[in-house]
């Protein structure tokens, strides 16, 4: 296979992480510098409960980052044997669960909002099932209701890879106090950053006191008996004002990446072959990526080809997800066990295109952005 020529210059890169005015910030990293608190203090104690109060929970866990705190949260919640995840979902979700020794049991998603299918949940809970993670795909929840109905029925857990859900509601509920626990991301990629950042949250003030010490190594209360296997997960007072910052800003760096994802649907459509993420009016999404899905035989050139067009021309796009997770590598003996089994997630992964979008995005290079896709596919 041919190699893509790289354009000597991305003019427009798939993401630029929108941070907050460094004025913001100097004072309270000074404060750290000056103090010798580096760690879990202070500001990650602001951070938390700034956090807890934006999704009306009752309790916020900051992380080193949203994989050590899903590893974590599924360690905590005593989940064995089988655990229920999409099939179109990052590498995240699922390796939370083989860190844990738990076999994954990859499901479907549904063809209009992408995000993980109820009816094919249902079909695949089995006595060995324990807990079924949802995921709010691109910043858009998933139909809460009926997985949590289901869960009930079976008596599993419900839990929420929320990666990129920040901000997010369904039925006009902050996204975070959904199922036993829920876990943000804020890296680079994400609506808010700390430059590196995992938030863990819940009402279960039990499951919470045990988060804060598996983060911890697994340290006791006493703080030298380890009562539980942990991890350094561990944030840093730097990442949190950082991330405590931004969270200022959310309302405006969200309300404006969605005016941005309008732009482009308004750009686009009626591009023969382009169909864009269905928004249920009982759900609104962060807004974290445009996600733009590409019928190649319907449209004038495939996911990939535009892809490659567009790269050319110094605009950076992402396949995304790409591939299905159980079509990864590290994910091969999954990979013939599911075959033909997640087609709507197969064939998202061939169609599915991110364009740029972030919190301080012009609309005059959307419109650019947009014109060039035209220019392709038109």
């Amino acid at each position: 296979m041919q190699a893509v020529t790289m354009s000597k210059e991305i003019r427009y890169p798939i993401i630029r992480p929108t941070l907050p005015d460094f004025s913001e910030v100097e004072g309270d990293l000074r404060a750290i510098w000056e103090s010798g608190m580096l760690t879990t203090s202070r500001m990650v104690r602001a951070l938390e409960a700034q956090t807890a109060e934006i999704c009306g929970v009752e309790h916020c866990v900051a992380m080193a980052n949203c994989t050590s705190g899903l590893v974590l949260a599924v360690k905590a919640l005593g989940l064995t044997g089988e655990v229920i995840l999409p099939a179109f979902t990052f590498a995240a979700t699922g390796h939370a669960l083989i860190w844990n020794d738990i076999e994954p049991v990859f499901v479907d998603c549904d063809p209009g909002t992408y995000t993980i299918d109820p009816e094919s949940v249902r079909a695949a809970i089995t006595e060995r099932t324990s807990a079924i993670i949802a995921v709010h795909l691109f910043g858009l929840p998933p139909d809460i209701d009926a997985l949590q109905a289901i869960a009930d029925e079976h008596g599993v857990t419900l839990m929420f890879d929320a990666a990129q859900g920040l901000g997010a509601t369904y039925k006009g509920q902050p996204v975070g106090g959904f199922g036993a626990v829920e876990v943000f991301s804020m890296s680079p990629t994400k609506v808010i950053t700390a430059c590196e950042g995992g938030l863990v949250t819940t009402n279960d003030g039990e499951l919470a006191q045990v988060m804060r010490q598996m983060r911890d190594y697994g340290k006791g209360l006493d703080g030298y008996d380890m009562a539980f296997i942990g991890l350094n997960a561990r944030q840093s007072e730097f990442h949190a004002a950082v991330g405590l910052a931004g969270l200022r800003h959310l309302g405006d760096y969200m309300g404006h990446r969605l005016e941005m994802i309008a732009l482009y649907r308004e750009l686009l459509a009626g591009l023969d072959g382009v169909t864009f993420q269905e928004f249920p009016e009982e759900r609104t999404t962060s807004g974290n990526y445009m996600v733009m899905r590409i019928d190649g035989e319907a449209a004038k050139m495939s996911r990939d080809a535009l892809y490659d067009a567009l790269m050319e021309r110094g605009i950076q796009t992402k396949k995304y997800f790409y591939p299905a997770l159980h079509r990864h590598s590290a994910y091969a003996e999954w990979g013939a066990r599911y075959e033909g089994r997640v087609p709507e997630s197969e064939r998202l992964s061939h169609e599915g295109l991110a364009v740029p979008l972030y919190g301080h995005i012009a609309p005059e290079e959307c419109e650019e952005i947009a014109a060039t896709v035209r220019e392709l596919l038109g």
